[in-house]
């Protein structure tokens, strides 16, 4: 069965690999404004460092303490160079790999945990509910992230679950990994559509 914890882990490999191809483009691209939710690929990375942290020191621990301000008002007197942000990201990540390495049972992601909406609502749920809403936050910035390198005809890394999972990175998929040990049939391209001349006016 997959857990949350498992999903966070893969979180934490596809936000690495996405922090390395961003990195290499220089700090210059890479503290660019490009109009996305959190303007950069500095900020994004670093808006999601704190939103970790928020959830497994916090949150997931049962205390409803409100949101850290610099998870919306990134740090500017801070983390000024990449090697920087690589720091913190990877701080971070022991934070929260400390953590998953104990509650990744059934009985201990059921434990409670709190969650605050809205900045002063605290809301009563799991511990496995607000890893997912952590999830979720990291895959739609992800999701930026490989936006803004696709506009920069870059090639992001892939965020494929069963190809880094299932798959380890093998494609096309091994025989052995086939139902049956055979692929399928592969449909016939569709017809090509005969548009009718319009008539001239």
């Amino acid at each position: 069965m997959v857990t949350t914890i498992d999903l966070m882990d893969f979180v934490h490999e596809v936000r690495e690999d996405f922090f390395e191809c961003a990195a290499r483009l220089g700090w210059k691209e890479f503290t660019k404004d490009r109009g996305t939710s959190m303007l950069s690929f500095r900020d994004v990375f670093l808006h999601l460092a704190y939103v970790e942290e928020q959830h497994v020191t916090q949150f997931c621990e049962g205390r409803a303490t409100p949101w850290m301000p610099e998870v919306m008002k990134i740090p500017k007197d801070r983390y000024l160079s990449i090697a920087e942000v690589r720091r913190r990201l990877r701080e971070v990540r022991a934070l929260g790999d400390r953590r998953f390495k104990k509650w990744n049972t059934p009985a201990e992601l059921r434990k409670p945990a709190v969650w605050v909406a809205g900045r002063t609502y605290p809301i009563r749920l799991t511990r496995d509910a607000a890893l997912a809403q952590c999830l979720t936050e990291h895959l739609f910035h992800l999701g930026e992230v490989e936006a803004m390198l696709w506009q920069m005809d870059v090639e992001p890394p892939t965020t494929f679950w069963i190809a880094r999972r299932v798959l380890r990175g093998k494609w096309p998929p091994p025989r052995s990994a086939l139902v049956g040990g055979r692929t399928l049939p592969t449909a016939p391209p569709p017809p090509r559509s005969r548009a009718r001349p319009r008539p001239k006016r």
